[in-house]
Formats: C-alpha cells, structure tokens, sequence
C-alpha cells in the first residue's frame, strides 16, 4: 500500500455506531486497565472518547498517572472487605473467603473488592479496558452491570483528538479532497458539530478547494459547520462568498446570497489591493470570478444573466479597480497593430502559431488551410493542464494582475519559446491558453481569436486584454452581439468578423438516404445536460403518439460522470425518461465514431434540442446530407433570437409540441423532398461556399474575413 493510503488510513474516523460504542450520544464509560502506564499509553483513545462527549471513569489497579492532563475522573483501585458478613457473602458468590483474601492483588479481585468502582460501574453504559490483563478480566469485572466496548469498536476513536492538527497539516500542503471532506465532516459530528474558531480558516481553504474542484457531497457535508463571522472583514466576505457557490453547487440553482456575496467580496479585494497584496487580492479575485462564472449560472440551464442583463449583472466586476486591473487597457496608440498580413523576409513564408484550446480539434481545419500558404506551428497544451480548460485558476489570475501592474511576467517559458519570432498567432477559445498567449505573444505580432459558446460565459474573456486582439471571429451573429455586450468598449480597436463553423464534407454520406429514414430523427453528440436531450425524448414520444415506427438516433458517447449535483440529477432524469412506455425501444444509440456518414444517411430528419449552441455543427451536418431540420429556439440565447437569425425562422421551433407538427408537417414524401433539398441549398451557400476554414485563415493572415 502507498505511503499515502497508509497515512489516509489513520484519519478513518470511528464506525458510524460501533455494537457497543455510540458514536451518536456521550456515554458514562469505565475505563479499566491493571496499570497506570497503560492509561497513559492510550491516552489518544482516551482523548478521541472525550472528544465524542464521552465521559470517562478511568480505573487502574497498580501505578501512579503521570502529571500530564489526561480526561476522566480518576479512581485507582483499593480493594477492601465488606464489614457486613451478608454484604461480604455477596460480593464473593459461593466462592471461599480465603480466595478472596489472597486475591486482592489481582486485577479481578481487587476490582470486586473495591465499593466505589462497583457503583461506578452500576451507573456505567458500557467498560473500555486498555491493556492485556485488563482485557482478560473485562468481561468478569463487569457481569451482570454492562456490556465491554469490543476492541473493533476502539477504531479511529485514537485519531479524533489530532483532527484540527490534521485538516492544517493538510491545507498547509495542499492536500485537499472531497473524500478527505467526507471524512472530516463524519469526524466533526461525532465531536458535536462545531469547528474551533483557530481552525475555521482551514475549513474555508478545504471548502474553497472543494469548491474548485466540484467536491459538492464533500462540501455539503462540512458546509453548517463554517462560522459566517471571522474578526477579519476580509475573510468574512470570503466565507460569505464561499458559502454562497457552494449553497450553488449544492442546490442546483443560484443561492440568493450569491450576487450580494460576489459584490461585497469584489469590494474586499480592492481593499487588499490598496495594501499592495497581490496574492491575497488575486485570490479573492479567483473566488469572486467563480462566483460570478459559476456553471450553475450559465452553461447548462435554461437562461443566464450573462445574456439577459451582462451590465447589471457584471456592474460589481466592472466597477472595481480590480477587475479594471484584470482586463488590462487597448494597448498605446495602435502603432503596433496591424494594417494587413504578416510581413516575413522577402521570399520567405510567414510563420504562423496556433494555440488550439481546450477543444483542439476545432482548430484542424483551418491549420490545415493555414499549412497552404504559411509556416505553422501547433502549441501542445495537452500536457499543460494549468493552460487548458475555462475554469479560472488563481496561479493565473496573480499572474495576470502582476503583469497588469506593471512587473515582468513569464507564464510558461516553453510557451513563450514557441510564440517567439511568430508573424501571426491564431488563438481558439478564450480559456486559460489565451489568457496567457495573450499575456506572452510579443508587441506587433498580429494576433487572431475565436470565441465559441461556452468560453464567452466563461471568466476568460474578463481577464483578456483586449488591446492585444487584433481580430475577433465570432461564429453566429447572436454571439457577435453578446461578445459586444460582455467586452464592451475594450472591443473598440478590435475588428469583428462573423466566420461560421468549418463542416467537414467529408463526413457527408455520398448516397441518398437509407430505407427507414422516413421515420428517423438523428441527433449527434447528445449526452450533455446543455443537449438536453430529455427534450428529445418528449419529441419522440409525440411522434410515436401518431406513429410507434418513429426512432431517435443518437450519435456519439455517453455521459460522463457529473461534476455537478444538477447533472448528476438529469442523467438520472434520462435514464428514467428513457425506459418509460412511450420512448421505450425507440431509441438507437451509436457511440463514439469518427464515422458519422452512415448515421446522417440513416435519418431524414435532423434535431438540434440544445438549451445553448454558438453554431450548430452536428445540425448543420445533417441537413447538408440532406435531413429536415428541426431546432429548438435555444433558450439560454432566446433573449438575442440566436436560432431565428442563425437559421431559415421555419426551421425553429419553441416548444415540444412545435417540434413534434415540424416533423410530422414534413413526414410525407411530398412535403419531405422540397424542405430536403431547401435545406441542402441552405446549409451549401451560407456555411459551405466559400469554405468557412478559407475565411478563417483569411483572417489570420491578414486578408479580412
């Protein structure tokens, strides 16, 4: 076993109720042993017992107990003969006198000699004995009286007392986990449910983390125990912000305290940055940023205040000096921008750096094109984690506020020798990676960013500087518009170009449409809670109403596990909508594939029942091989008409029921054919032709959009 396990196996708390010992209500315990040495040797379980509201009785026969505080009262055995020859004929049971008389230095003997340790242990719920001899006499001493705790029962109860020692140990190296949360939270209830006040800073760094990395059972385990109050204002805002994400997390919807929380701690941390604590103020700036990005918020509902009202709802973040810090200023007068392509040597191909993103294969195409007509390098992040993904990190944010005040700063010295000598670097996403291509790629290097969905209601894009972006591409109008309204005036030097996704043609089937097409609704990459495809299986059970031959085709794999409580919750929704009556058996699935041609000629209808899409690629997919479309208004982007401006408006639909008469209106080969063909056309000459991954390089190299 790993040194680690060893030492994960030492913070076990007691069993949750031990056959003898409660972990659940303080007891009256007799605790015995033959010397005082062995008392004092188990002073740890006798400590952990305490600590679980256990009072103690400790008995020992031969020995003194050292000065050191040790809990319980004490009662050192002195055994002594009734005066009452009946009270004497008790006591010894049949057993001769003479063998009393000469047993009064053991253990046993003493212990049935002694008047006060047999009132203790008539008012006893139960005898501990420490110790070999006192183990072997345990079960004599205490007959007829109470039952002996078994030595299982004794588990983890040693462990108890070091518990706050541990939880800073921990903190102070980092190893914080939701399982370690678990345990915590099992140890603290048997202690009687309350933190020390020394020790609730450690439990909101353990929440904090928790928090970071979605620990959410871990979390509302140990969440009643942290004191709102601290005597710092400072860490009172934290633990208010704390306690707000993680109620968030926790319910599956924003905590009502949530804005006020944000707001108070983003005053906080201008506060800290007057006293010219950088890591203090950046890290009250991560949290603040996970309050105000937090994913319950924005990617997977079914609205986000980021679209509704950004400029209320970022007031707070705008306001402070250091979210204006964060989001850096349009760089000096623009002399170092540029006016068209990179300029290489004469004769000499321009170099090109891509930076893929968190979602790398987005990029292949238009590097492939970039291949054409320049020199490319792909940036790896693959082994770089703190520079791949959309949550915010406060290593970053430090990074990212010192380089904002002025010092020089070096995210990833590999990153900044790939960038260097670059003509062009091509940015994908707005995630850690751009942050700190950003914060890396040289003065008067043009730079290229692609913005999707889910990376614009991300933390990112407030901790870009803007004056750095020399072109952003946009994939959908009703991302341009919001893009707009999120970065604001920091986008005013920055030209906008709206380039939709590249569709790979060669994924199109070649043929026409399979036999059973008729009545088959495709829908690909499905298992995402922002898919929604609960919403999907509503539409096949209307269709299935009128016709049980309908079946949904669902391409691509299955969920992953749910970091959040919400989307554990709708996988768990899935599974029960699916084997319902009206959907059961109509559901075909086809995992993960590169292959996805003979799937787009399988159905003759293709669904887009997202709750938010920048583009649509899968939808756009299947109506090139010719499928009807059918697209659910998305709703997180309703309040912008994302889909009606995307697409054709009858392709749209609002509700289950619209989506279900679209189909049904089309199932007929004569109405199938016409809105086939339309949407072949459709889909050739506004997302095909000229190849959106041509425009995209375009772009890059400085030829316009």
């Amino acid at each position: 076993m790993a040194s680690r396990d060893l030492q994960d196996l030492k913070l076990v708390p007691p069993p949750a109720e031990g056959t003898v010992l409660s972990t659940r209500r303080g007891q009256r315990l007799v605790v015995l042993a033959h010397d005082a040495s062995d008392l004092y040797r188990s002073r740890s379980f006798l400590r952990g017992l305490t600590a679980g509201g256990h009072d103690l009785t400790l008995a020992w026969l031969e020995g003194e107990l050292p000065a050191v505080q040790l809990p319980g009262a004490r009662l050192p055995i002195r055994p002594r003969l009734a005066r009452s020859p009946l009270r004497l004929a008790r006591q010894v049971t049949g057993t001769p006198l003479a063998h009393w008389r000469g047993d009064r230095l053991s253990l046993l003997g003493a212990a049935r000699l002694d008047p006060d340790l047999q009132r203790a242990l008539a008012r006893a719920d139960a005898v501990v004995a420490f110790g070999d001899r006192a183990r072997e006499v345990a079960e004599e001493v205490a007959r007829d009286r109470c039952p002996v705790v078994p030595h299982a029962d004794l588990a983890g109860w040693a462990a108890l007392p070091r518990t706050w020692r541990q939880l800073r140990g921990r903190v102070r190296h980092g190893r914080l986990s939701e399982s370690y949360a678990r345990n915590l939270a099992e140890r603290v209830a048997i202690m009687g449910g309350a933190v020390p006040a020394g020790s609730q800073g450690d439990l909101t760094e353990l929440l904090e983390e928790l928090l970071r990395t979605t620990g959410v059972e871990g979390a509302a385990a140990l969440l009643p125990y942290l004191e709102p109050d601290a005597n710092d204002p400072v860490e009172t805002a934290r633990r208010r912000a704390v306690a707000a994400a993680l109620r968030t997390s926790v319910e599956g919807r924003e905590d009502h305290d949530l804005r006020a929380a944000a707001a108070a701690l983003i005053t906080a941390a201008d506060d800290v940055l007057e006293t010219g604590d950088v890591p203090r103020t950046a890290a009250l700036a991560t949290l603040a940023l996970r309050l105000l990005f937090h994913p319950e918020l924005h990617s997977d509902g079914l609205s986000s205040p980021l679209v509704e009202d950004p400029e209320t709802f970022l007031a707070a973040w705008r306001d402070s000096r250091v979210g204006a810090t964060l989001a850096g200023s349009p760089s000096g007068d623009g002399s170092a921008r540029r006016d068209a392509g990179p300029a290489p040597a004469t004769g000499a191909r321009p170099r090109v750096v891509v930076v893929p993103g968190s979602y790398p294969r987005f990029a292949t195409q238009v590097t492939e094109v970039l291949r054409r007509h320049a020199d490319v390098d792909v940036v790896d992040l693959a082994s770089r984690g703190h520079l791949r993904g959309l949550a915010v990190r406060g290593e970053l944010v430090e990074a990212r506020l010192r380089q904002a005040l002025g010092e020089d700063v070096v995210v990833d010295e590999t990153f900044a020798e790939e960038v260097a000598g670059a003509d062009a670097v091509f940015v994908d996403w707005a995630d850690r990676g751009a942050v700190a291509a950003l914060m890396t790629v040289p003065d008067g290097v043009a730079v290229t960013l692609r913005v999707h969905s889910m990376d614009a209601l991300s933390p990112g894009v407030h901790l870009l500087d803007w004056g750095r972006v020399d072109d952003l591409v946009v994939v959908s109008d009703h991302l341009r518009d919001l893009m707009v309204r999120l970065v604001g005036p920091r986008l005013g030097r920055t030209r906008v170009h709206v380039v939709p996704n590249a569709v790979d043609t060669t994924r199109l089937p070649e043929g026409g449409k399979a036999e059973g097409a008729d009545r088959t609704v495709l829908m690909i990459g499905w298992a995402q809670r922002v898919k929604d495809p609960v919403w999907a299986l509503e539409v096949l059970a209307g269709l299935r109403a009128h016709d049980p031959a309908w079946r949904l085709l669902l391409v691509g794999p299955d969920f992953s596990p749910a970091t959040l409580r919400s989307g554990a919750d709708y996988v768990e929704e899935f599974r029960r909508r699916l084997v319902q009556p009206d959907v059961c058996g109509g559901v075909e699935f086809v995992g993960e594939t590169t292959d996805v041609a003979p799937c787009l000629a399988a159905a003759g209808f293709v669904l887009s029942s997202s709750r938010r899409e920048s583009f649509g690629l899968g939808l756009v997919e299947g109506a090139a091989s010719g499928a009807v479309p059918v697209v659910r208004s998305w709703p997180i982007f309703a309040p912008l008409d994302g889909a009606r401006r995307l697409f054709p408006p009858d392709w749209v639909v609002d509700t289950v029921e619209e989506a279900v008469r679209r189909v049904l209106d089309h199932a007929s080969p004569q109405a199938w054919g016409p809105a086939s063909a339309e949407a072949r056309a459709e889909v050739t000459s506004r997302f095909l032709s000229p190849a959106p991954a041509d425009r995209l390089a375009a772009v890059v190299l400085g030829g316009g959009g």
